[in-house]
């Protein structure tokens, strides 16, 4: 673990501004205490770490509703969800790239809530369900597991 960079301070101040009260003030709480585990495959999970809380045995995650995204470092649009864990603390910030590159380095200065309707299309604009890569198949499935669970 590592403490907080703050490009990643900023995007969780981000999110904290765009939620209840209780919640904002949980989270900005959190920050206080937090320190990070960057893990990459194809796409980046940064994990957090409570001093001082530990986490229920249950690996229950929680996303925030705020549909968020960001751009790559070579322009690309990533999604960003936040989670939870089941007492509301700070867990991991996702961020989720639909093509068969990696994310590379996320522009933080770019974060921005998704328009109605924007869809984060995969592989091309003539197929945008089409999924070629592994990684992109298994951000596909992480996501529908979050927005169905």
């Amino acid at each position: 673990m590592r403490p907080l960079k703050d490009s990643e301070l900023f995007a969780l101040r981000w999110f904290a501004a765009r939620v209840d009260e209780l919640q904002r003030d949980s989270l900005l709480k959190d920050l206080q205490h937090a320190s990070a585990r960057e893990i990459r495959d194809d796409q980046l999970l940064i994990e957090f770490d409570l001093a001082g809380y530990s986490r229920p045995e249950s690996a229950a995650r929680r996303a925030m509703p705020i549909d968020a995204a960001v751009l790559d470092a070579d322009g690309a649009l990533l999604n960003v969800a936040l989670s939870t864990d089941e007492n509301g603390r700070l867990l991991d910030l996702e961020v989720l790239r639909f093509d068969e590159k990696p994310v590379a380095g996320p522009d933080w200065s770019t974060l921005r809530l998704r328009r109605p309707g924007e869809v984060l299309r995969l592989n091309e604009v003539s197929s945008p369900v089409r999924v070629e890569s592994r990684s992109a198949r298994s951000a596909v499935r992480r996501l529908w597991a979050r927005w169905l669970g």
